[in-house]
């Protein structure tokens, strides 16, 4: 069990809600850096030749069929230079992290005695209390 107790504090499994939340806007971050990348890739490569034929309206149809790629790729960069200013990460900064250190020594030092670590877990306790906001 003090094992347990050790493992939980070197990994708090229990996030807050802006820890939560830091953790989504990271991923939505890569995500939308994914996308961009992809995209720039594939604005990169030449839009696909069609075969040579006759018919006057197809250099036409083929020359606004580039204009729409243009656009639609312009577009969907600035769409993703928004939403990417929009979900920049945030960072947690670990609060109380000398009492985390001092309790997992603690524990270390007394895997059968644990409950001789408890003054260094309420300190902590109301140390998180404290600022949590």
């Amino acid at each position: 069990m003090s094992e347990n107790v050790v493992n939980r504090m070197k990994d708090p499994c229990q996030p807050s809600f802006q820890q939560e939340q830091a953790s989504m806007q990271e991923e939505l971050f890569q995500v939308v850096k994914r996308e961009r990348e992809a995209a720039a890739k594939h604005l990169k490569a030449p839009p696909p030749r069609e075969e040579t034929c006759t018919d006057p309206e197809k250099p036409k149809s083929a020359q606004l069929n580039a204009e729409m790629y243009q656009l639609s790729s312009q577009q969907f960069h600035e769409a993703a230079t928004k939403a990417e200013s929009a979900i920049r990460p945030c960072r947690v900064e670990p609060v109380c992290s000398g009492l985390q250190a001092q309790i997992l020594r603690c524990y270390r030092d007394h895997l059968s005695e644990v409950l001789r670590c408890s003054d260094l877990v309420k300190a902590y306790q109301h140390c998180v209390s404290a600022h949590k906001g």
